[in-house]
C-alpha cells in the first residue's frame, strides 16, 4: 500500500524549467559560458554547485568557487523577477485529494528554501508534510540523500512510498534511495526516463496508476 508521495517541484508540479534555463543562460553568458537547452534539461535537478561546475567544464573554463553563491543569487533574483506561477494540469486537484485522503506528501527539490518561499503560495506549501530543499542537502540529485531525507521524515518504509519525477537525474536519485519512481513526461521524453519504474504523461494518468497500485 502506497502511503507516501515525494514530488519533485520544477518540471513536475510547476511549469518552471524553461524559465530556469533562460535565467542561467543569461547569467552565464555574462561569464563567457554557453549552455544548451538539452544539457540543462538532462541535468536539471543537480545540486547548483555541481551544475555550474558541469557547464564551466563544458566551456573549458574553471569555476571559481568564490563566485558560486553570487551567481546563484543573481540567477534567483532574475528568476523571481520574471516568475509567473503556473501549475501543470491536475496538480492542485490531485494534491488536495492526496492530502485529504491521508497520504504523506513531500516536495523534494534542488531549489533553495528562499526561492521556494518567494515564488509559491504559503497555502500550497502548507499542504506538504515536508519540503526538502537543495540547501538542506550536502549532496544533490542523483545522490539518494534528498529522497532518503524525505523518507526519514515520513517515518514510512521504502515500499510504502513513490517518487514522482520529470528529470533523469531525479529518477536516478529515487532509484539509488531504493524507492520506486514514476517518471512524468513534462519536460523530457520517455526514452530519457527509461530508468523509472513507471512512466506517465500527466497527473490524471498518475492518479489512475496510484489507484491501481493501491487496489
Amino acid at each position: 500500500m502506497i502511503k507516501g508521495l515525494f514530488f519533485d517541484l520544477d518540471g513536475t508540479l510547476i511549469k518552471s524549467v524553461y524559465n530556469h534555463y533562460v535565467g542561467w543562460k543569461k547569467i552565464l553568458k555574462d561569464e563567457g559560458v554557453d549552455i544548451s537547452k538539452e544539457d540543462f534539461y538532462e541535468n536539471e535537478g543537480k545540486k547548483l554547485e555541481k551544475l555550474l561546475q558541469l557547464f564551466y567544464k563544458k566551456n573549458n573554463k574553471t569555476l571559481d568557487k568564490k563566485i558560486i553563491n553570487e551567481l546563484i543569487k543573481r540567477k534567483n533574483k532574475l528568476y523571481i523577477k520574471n516568475f509567473k506561477l503556473s501549475f501543470y494540469t491536475g496538480v492542485l486537484k490531485n494534491i488536495n485529494f492526496f492530502k485529504s485522503n491521508g497520504f504523506k506528501i513531500s516536495i523534494v527539490t534542488a531549489g533553495t528554501k528562499k526561492r521556494i518561499q518567494k515564488t509559491l503560495p504559503k497555502e500550497f506549501l502548507r499542504k506538504f508534510d515536508s519540503i526538502i530543499s537543495g540547501d538542506l542537502c550536502k549532496y544533490g540529485k542523483p545522490s539518494p540523500e534528498p529522497y532518503l531525507k524525505a523518507l526519514k521524515i515520513s517515518t514510512l518504509k521504502k515500499n510504502q512510498c513513490l517518487v514522482i519525477e520529470n528529470a533523469p537525474l531525479g529518477v536516478l536519485s529515487a532509484k539509488r534511495a531504493g524507492i520506486k519512481c514514476v517518471g512524468i513526461t513534462h519536460t523530457v521524453n520517455k526514452t530519457k526516463l527509461q530508468n523509472a519504474d513507471y512512466i506517465v504523461d500527466s497527473f490524471s494518468e498518475f492518479s489512475r496508476l496510484l489507484l491501481k497500485l493501491n487496489a
